[in-house]
């Protein structure tokens, strides 16, 4: 599996910042709902978004933009909400300490230009389902939860690998869900990130992704 990033560095006073800001994502969207986080991908946004969040599982010391609140495609009969509430996506571990208030600057300084490259991903990299017990997560010790803030029209997730390279092979599931009609031709097919499992910050909302198969041009009006 390959995913293609740019790579920017960005200075800020005395700290200089590393952001891999991820290219394809084609058919992708994200919307805050208020009450919960909902995307909607078809199966290469969501094999790239697997990609991406191991990406940020792998990468402690970097930014992992997800650039999806400007889309030329929306899924098939959705009903989508008011346009400010389209979202980008920043991953970061939290020992960065990144400040999500700062991340509006960083964008802007980044611009288009950059170094590109090609991240590569076997199945193997992604955890197995036997390998995603974690007996502590529900315990208040526990520190390794994703934490939501939001930022310049952008949702920044920060926690530690663990979460990330969890919902990684959660969305993975959910591209080979969507290799074909399946059992349930036009049924809803999903991914959830549930504070229940332990692995999000109680305060932090849902994050329901929905596979959609077929999508159409947004209208230059919407």
């Amino acid at each position: 599996m390959r995913l293609g990033v740019t790579e920017h560095r960005v200075r800020l006073g005395a700290e200089e910042y590393r952001v891999l800001s991820v290219r394809g994502l084609r058919r992708a969207l994200c919307f805050d709902s208020e009450h919960w986080l909902s995307l909607w991908v078809d199966r290469g946004a969501a094999a790239e978004l697997a990609a991406a969040w191991l990406l940020a599982a792998r990468s402690p010391r970097s930014l992992v933009h997800l650039p999806l609140r400007r889309r030329d495609e929306r899924p098939v009969g959705v009903a989508l909400p008011e346009p400010h509430r389209a979202r980008d996506l920043l991953l970061l571990h939290h020992s960065l300490q990144f400040p999500a208030s700062r991340w509006k600057e960083v964008r802007a300084r980044a611009g288009k230009a950059g170094s590109q490259h090609t991240v590569e991903f076997r199945r193997a990299d992604f955890p197995l389902p036997h390998d995603r017990g974690v007996p502590d997560a529900h315990h208040a010790e526990f520190r390794d939860r994703l934490r939501l803030s939001t930022a310049a029209d952008t949702l920044v997730l920060s926690g530690s690998a663990l979460p990330f390279a969890d919902a990684a092979a959660d969305f993975l599931d959910l591209a080979d869900t969507g290799l074909g009609p399946g059992p349930h031709p036009g049924g809803h097919v999903c991914a959830e990130l549930h504070p229940g499992s332990g692995l999000l910050e109680p305060s932090m909302p849902l994050m329901h992704v929905e596979y959609r198969a077929e999508w159409e041009p947004v209208p230059r009006d919407a």
